[in-house]
């Protein structure tokens, strides 16, 4: 078994409206998970908790090659591609393995993450004695760091597995056979959970601010926040109706396997996948499938935890993948080079060798019908990532050799699209409100701005206010939380991470600052500038060049900024006096942001 790193649970995260004060666009209705939808719901007679996979690593060894030929073609990147039948052919390498129990299996090694010509293959032997045709692993690169390896095999019930390499055998070494017992609880037993059935918006309670228009670095105004938040409703009225889901706690996930901290993308299109392995599963099969799916990804690959945002499995539930917070733009790790930009779904099954059912799409065109609306992406529309259009909901073969998610699911696509938008019209009140960076926890007033994997504190309510554009703020688990390094409070200066600049963000405006010292007559430094992504750069306006000379919005005062001070400026010819007998650009700012300033001497 792999040695494991403790880990804090990272539970599903809820969205709420910030209520009193702040209200930053319309609340998303938090998807319900499926133990609160209703009593009427069957649940498992014991409570889900979290079952800890076995990992057995066995090495594969040199034997001469059977006369039993392949029964699928080795993976090739290119169709034309005769490497792999030009490869000598003389040895395989081969294992094999007892086991019991509804097992995942892959093949990792060392060497290159993608060799030319390697063909990976594996078959199941049943409780009979029944042996299944040897199928073809795709191979699955990762990231840099990552294990090399295939993609895992769901091999079902079975009580002997085995794995054999052919082709180009000499490019790699260290070859292991990986089998996931993945346990079992006695809440697997789901046969009698009927699917999920659609959860209506306004279900939950929010969470508000007190009056005094403060965050939770001033404590003073934020202790009536627990009373506030049980009369903030989370729920939009008047909105359609959000897809149920099971999160991760129902199918068992060992969140002491996950080492992968959570990080926010930029959604801007949905990656469909098939996890390919067997198809013949029960409901109650479903919790151990992802189990040895998670611990694969997680702990045999390096991932961290498992590649896809979401699965759906062939009877229409929707089960929640990759921790981070459903409803906030978690990056996953499913496409390589388009995890970022991308949510991804997985359906649960081959569908290169099956047919897709019609539930599965049915869930997929549910999932995918609010998750875009939220994000505001449309289901009909391009995108361009890594300087490629694509539509926005795309199949894994569409970016990569793969014949991900399978041909009878992939054909769909445009069916999927075409319903997908259709769908998007039920939930225009909630269009584009979880593009947004910043969280809450449901228990406390502080507010973070999130950038990648680091929170930022929020100074004061007013620079909430200013920076509104970057959308509504959501709650976040305190385990998510606590996985995200802290980083310096979000002040009023920013830094545009391309090219270093640094602006001052008023009434989600940005005005660049000429030079660090005019920074540091505002009172901060070009050092305690937050760094913002391209993202939330562009989201803010691009203002006039920031002056050494204010006055309010609401009045002809005009004020001189320097040492951390503004010194009011008597008239308008000592004003051209202390700008050397010019005429000064003066900004124009937010009443709240000219009070922030510290009132000096008058200049």
């Amino acid at each position: 078994m792999l040695t494991r790193t403790r880990r804090v649970v990272a539970l599903t995260t809820s969205l709420t409206m910030l209520g009193t004060v702040l209200v930053a666009g319309p609340t998303i209705a938090r998807p319900t998970v499926v133990d609160t939808v209703s009593r009427a719901t069957a649940l498992p007679a014991e409570a889900p908790e979290p079952v800890e996979p076995s990992v057995e690593e066995i090495p594969l060894e040199a034997a001469p090659l059977a006369e039993e030929p392949s029964s699928v073609a080795p993976f090739s990147t290119d169709p034309h591609d005769t490497a792999a039948g030009a490869t000598d052919t003389s040895e395989e390498l081969h294992a094999s393995s007892d086991v019991s129990g509804f097992v995942t299996v892959g093949v990792v090694w060392q060497g290159p993450a993608d060799p030319t010509g390697l063909t990976v293959e594996v078959r199941s032997e049943s409780a009979a004695g029944a042996l299944s045709a040897w199928e073809a692993l795709e191979i699955e690169p990762g990231s840099q760091d990552s294990v090399p390896g295939t993609a895992p095999f769901v091999a079902g019930d079975v009580s002997r597995v085995e794995a054999r390499v052919t082709g180009a055998v000499a490019e790699v070494h260290d070859v292991e056979l990986v089998v996931i017992d993945p346990g079992t609880s006695a809440a697997d037993s789901s046969d009698t959970l009927a699917p999920p059935v659609p959860a209506a918006f306004g279900g939950g309670s929010g969470t508000g601010l007190s009056s005094t228009g403060t965050t939770g670095l001033s404590s003073a105004g934020t202790r009536g926040l627990a009373s506030t938040a049980s009369s903030v409703p989370s729920g939009y009225p008047g909105s359609s109706r959000a897809p149920a889901f099971f999160s991760r706690a129902q199918w068992g996930a060992d969140e002491s396997l996950r080492t992968w901290s959570p990080a926010q993308g930029n959604v801007q299109a949905a990656v469909i996948h098939h996890t390919a392995g067997t198809n013949s599963y029960g409901t109650g099969d479903v919790p151990a499938i992802l189990r040895g799916i998670y611990a694969y990804h997680a702990q045999t690959r390096g991932w961290g935890d498992i590649g896809y945002n979401f699965l759906v499995d062939k009877f229409g539930r929707i089960w929640e993948g990759r921790a981070g917070g459903i409803e906030l733009e978690t990056t996953g790790a499913h496409v390589s080079g388009y995890n970022t930009p991308t949510t991804g779904v997985s359906v649960l099954g081959n569908y290169q060798t099956a047919t897709v059912s019609n539930a599965a799409v049915d869930a997929i065109v549910r999932l995918l019908g609010w998750k875009l609306s939220i994000h505001g992406v449309d289901a009909g529309g391009t995108t361009v990532i890594n300087g490629q259009r694509l539509p926005t909901i795309f199949g894994h073969r569409d970016v990569a050799s793969t014949s991900c998610p399978g041909q009878s699911l992939w054909i769909r696509q445009d069916e999927i699209r075409r319903r997908v938008k259709a769908e998007q019209s039920r939930y225009s009140g909630l269009w584009g409100t979880a593009t947004g960076s910043f969280v809450m926890s449901p228990y406390r007033s502080d507010v973070y701005l999130v950038v990648g994997s680091t929170k930022h504190p929020v100074a004061s309510m007013n620079v909430l206010w200013s920076n509104s554009v970057q959308g509504r703020v959501s709650d976040a688990a305190d385990s998510y939380l606590s996985y995200l390094r802290t980083g310096k409070p979000l002040g009023r200066f920013v830094r545009d991470p391309r090219d270093g600049a640094v602006a001052y963000v008023d009434g989600n405006t940005r005005r660049r600052a000429p030079s660090c010292e005019l920074v540091t007559d505002y009172g901060s430094a070009c050092r305690s500038a937050v760094d913002l992504t391209a993202a939330q750069w562009s989201r803010l306006a691009a203002g006039p060049t920031l002056s050494r000379f204010v006055r309010s919005s609401a009045d002809s005062s005009v004020f001189l900024v320097e040492g951390g001070t503004r010194r009011w400026v008597s008239s308008w010819d000592r004003l051209l006096t202390l700008n050397g007998g010019k005429s000064p650009t003066i900004s124009v700012l937010s009443p709240q942001a000219v009070a922030e300033i510290r009132r000096g001497a008058d200049a």
